[in-house]
């Protein structure tokens, strides 16, 4: 493995490190001059230099252009192109209180609408073309890529007719009869479930055992997974049961909605293994074994491929599971246990119910429900065979 950074050219405010895991992280960091004017930290992507050099030269570009009074690129007729729209978005309120995760996202998307368009003036866009590129794109990388481009474009375009560079309700992305992506229906068996956490076990990764658990029996994504903290579980004591009730309280990352949910005796030992002994000052629950360190999102992902590799040979079918699939299953093994939709929905954080206010005597109506939801899973009764 090179040692070398992916960049090496000498760009300002381009910051690169070296991950635990190998990789790098790459990104544009504003000095204190450029922060008073607005700028924010942009992630940059350390696989693709090429585009991640030219991204931290646009940036310095625009740093430039605001320290002048320039409001936009001066390339495009009038300065209102989607290389100009991107980097007022970039700069906007609506970006930057989005999540890391959605911005990384993003990111990916506006690189390859600012290659393909960026010189093109923004009211030069109609739906014709936004359908033909939609078609070209559809035919180029399927509908998934097609769907996604065009959104992320509709998302810029509506931005524009906030600023003023198109007239109202001018969105040229609206009804283009896009061909809807079918949605994923992985679920997985008792038995994939075991082979899982065997697997993530005999790689000594048991942090993410722990994750595993945590995202099926208890249907969190995998950034709350993540980013969950020792102080977000603790035993409370619950009216009318005796002993203590270990719970899981946290704030769910792309909602950001509160969650309380009791933790399923299955992953209740998972659970205390991780958290740490007395006298240790720790923050986050999961630690790589490795590198003593917290999960990053590069990180965990890479634990979890081993991980599926390692138990797909033993389960073939293994090798089509998705880490974001394990929610999906708390929900199939929730509802089979006799849980109904909303008291699933109230530990999958999407359900429409105010958020409660836990206490440590009293626990809120909705505290209940998630508590059905979570108790409803249960392993299926092996079947005894007949004597003769």
């Amino acid at each position: 493995m090179s040692g070398a950074a992916p960049i090496t050219d000498k760009i300002a405010s381009l910051r690169q490190r070296r991950r635990a895991d190998g990789g790098w992280r790459v990104w544009w960091e504003p000095n204190a001059s450029a922060r008073k004017l607005g700028f924010q930290p942009v992630e940059l992507n350390g696989d693709r230099p090429t585009w991640s050099a030219r991204e931290a030269k646009r940036l310095n570009d625009d740093v430039d252009r605001r320290r002048r009074g320039d409001t936009a690129p001066a390339r495009g007729s009038g300065g209102r192109t989607i290389d100009a729209l991107i980097a007022d978005y970039r700069h906007s309120v609506a970006f930057k209180e989005l999540s890391d995760a959605t911005r990384r996202s993003y990111a990916i998307n506006l690189a390859v609408i600012e290659t393909k368009w960026g010189p093109s003036n923004v009211v030069d866009f109609s739906k014709p073309i936004l359908r033909t590129w939609y078609e070209t794109v559809y035919s180029a990388s399927g509908p998934a890529q097609a769907l996604a481009l065009i959104r992320m474009f509709s998302i810029l375009m509506s931005h524009a007719e906030v600023r003023g560079w198109r007239a109202e309700n001018t969105n040229p992305c609206f009804k283009l009869k896009m061909k809807a992506v079918r949605k994923r229906h992985r679920t997985a068996t008792w038995a994939e479930f075991d082979a899982l956490v065997q697997a993530a076990q005999s790689l000594g990764y048991h942090a993410v055992a722990c994750g595993i658990v945590l995202a099926t029996l208890q249907a969190q994504r995998q950034t709350d997974v993540i980013n969950a903290k020792v102080a977000h579980f603790r035993e409370v004591e619950v009216a009318g049961i005796d002993a203590p009730v270990m719970i899981w309280e946290l704030i769910r990352s792309k909602r950001e909605n509160y969650g309380v949910m009791p933790i399923h005796p299955e992953a209740q030992p998972y659970l205390r293994m991780q958290l740490p002994v007395e006298g240790e000052d720790r923050t986050y629950l999961l630690i790589d074994e490795a590198t003593g360190q917290p999960y990053s999102g590069d990180l965990f992902r890479k634990r979890w491929a081993a991980i599926r590799a390692l138990a797909s040979k033993s389960v073939p079918g293994l090798a089509s599971l998705q880490f974001r699939d394990l929610r999906r299953i708390f929900g199939v093994w929730s509802r089979a246990g006799g849980s109904t939709k909303e008291d699933v929905g109230d530990v999958l954080g999407n359900s429409a119910a105010l958020d409660p206010q836990l206490g440590e005597i009293y626990m809120p109506p909705s505290f209940h429900t998630a508590a059905r939801a979570v108790a409803s899973i249960q392993r299926p009764a092996e079947t005894k065979r007949k004597k003769a």
